[in-house]
């Protein structure tokens, strides 16, 4: 289906106006989409960006899981080097 110009559809709802009056030609024309059927999202559309979104979480956790998991390696090491050194500090007084 080829979507309609901006000139047909004002051409349409000057017809509808003529025909059935500005009220009932206003409301018909409110209920069409914007410039056509073709840029109208289907269900379909909708369900596969969802499931995009969901893997994109999804790899957004692991990464933050991994991050979280490394900066509580690191201050481990640097509490138990810490430790060690007031150890090696305390032996040598």
């Amino acid at each position: 289906m080829m979507a309609i110009s901006e000139a047909q559809r004002f051409q349409m709802h000057a017809g509808l106006r003529a025909k059935l009056g500005d009220e009932v030609a206003d409301t018909m024309m409110e209920h069409l989409p914007p410039m056509g059927w073709a840029d109208v999202a289907r269900r379909s559309d909708v369900e596969r960006i969802d499931g995009r979104i969901d893997q994109l979480e999804t790899r957004l956790d692991q990464r933050i899981n991994g991050v979280v998991a490394g900066l509580w390696a690191l201050g481990s090491l640097s509490a138990a080097g810490f430790i060690g050194l007031f150890a090696l500090i305390a032996t040598k007084l």
